[in-house]
């Protein structure tokens, strides 16, 4: 009797809390911590969204830029913040990556728990004009024509690049050759120049070049074709089954977060994400606007982590 009587007590407790926290969330400024400098896919995506959270939940939120360790130490700070609601992060795919390829992270990525999945952004896989290809299919004809001769940038291990690519090369069984580079621009310079051969930028930055002509778009990486890019084909019309979004943004809060307020956040953000201005500006830099669930989200980095995770251990790569 005396058990039955705390469980009772235990339970009504933990009624009342989340209540309390469902009334009272938010009751201050709620922080969305990227992980990334100003300017950036991932802090453009917080900043239109916090403009509108702003308006839904009745208190500012405000971005805070933790630029650092690949955003490992804008994990590391929510990960260890109250679990109130009030510290949130905009979560990218190193989330899921970065545990697969190191063996210490400044953060544990069961310290998390996903809100909802916000927008997924496609690279297009592009190709100096000079090459001897036109198309995706020309271009796989060509690595296997001549295997390891064709280069392509990278940021190193993890970035979207070499998954980009590195799931193209599995999946299509061909051989390229990847040649790291420090800075993102310069793989774009040098691959319009011809000093590499194919590159693979997010779409918004392949805009300016694509229009000039000194680069060639021969494929998106998402599952589908773009809206931003219509007349360039997906590489899964080439290679059926290949999806290789990398672009991949979510708001996720800390582990034991109530699981009212989790639902409040949740509903705010699918309303925000059926605003049609806040809908059109995202799509015209090409992204995809999701807000979805928290399980869907939860779902949807679990797969994401089987993928990777399937795809390192086939090329043979270890967590360092």
């Amino acid at each position: 009797m005396k058990t039955r009587a705390a469980a009772v007590l235990v339970t009504a407790a933990s009624c009342a809390l989340n209540a309390y926290a469902a009334e009272s969330f938010p009751s201050r400024p709620v922080r969305i911590i990227v992980g990334f400098t100003p300017g950036t896919t991932t802090d453009i995506t917080a900043r239109l969204l916090a403009d509108r959270l702003t308006e839904r939940l009745g208190q500012n939120v405000i971005v805070e830029n933790r630029p650092g360790a690949n955003s490992g130490l804008a994990n590391q700070l929510v990960g260890k913040a109250t679990p109130d609601g009030h510290t949130l992060l905009m979560g990218t795919l190193s989330l899921v990556t970065g545990s697969l390829l190191y063996r210490e992270l400044p953060f544990d990525p069961g310290e998390f728990a996903p809100v909802s999945l916000l927008v997924l952004a496609a690279n297009v896989i592009c190709i100096n004009p000079g090459l001897p290809a036109k198309s995706l299919k020309e271009l796989l004809e060509l690595a296997r024509s001549q295997p390891g001769k064709i280069k392509y940038g990278s940021s190193g291990r993890g970035s979207s690049a070499f998954l980009t690519l590195e799931l193209l090369k599995s999946m299509a069984n061909v051989d390229m050759r990847e040649i790291p580079y420090k800075a993102t621009s310069q793989a774009v310079v040098d691959t319009m120049s011809g000093q590499i051969d194919v590159y693979p930028p997010n779409i918004v930055s392949a805009f300016p070049m694509l229009k000039t002509g000194r680069l060639r778009a021969v494929a998106v990486t998402s599952a589908k074709r773009s809206a931003s890019l219509p007349d360039v084909p997906a590489v899964s019309e080439i290679v059926p089954g290949y999806d290789a979004t990398t672009g991949v943004y979510g708001i996720l809060a800390p582990a034991n977060t109530p699981k009212v307020v989790i639902q409040r956040l949740e509903s705010a953000i699918a309303e925000v994400s059926k605003n049609p201005a806040y809908r059109d500006r995202l799509q015209a830099d090409g992204a995809d606007v999701v807000g979805s669930t928290a399980a869907e989200y939860s779902a949807y980095l679990q797969a994401q982590r089987r993928k990777w995770s399937t795809l390192f251990s086939k090329l043979g790569i270890k967590p360092e």
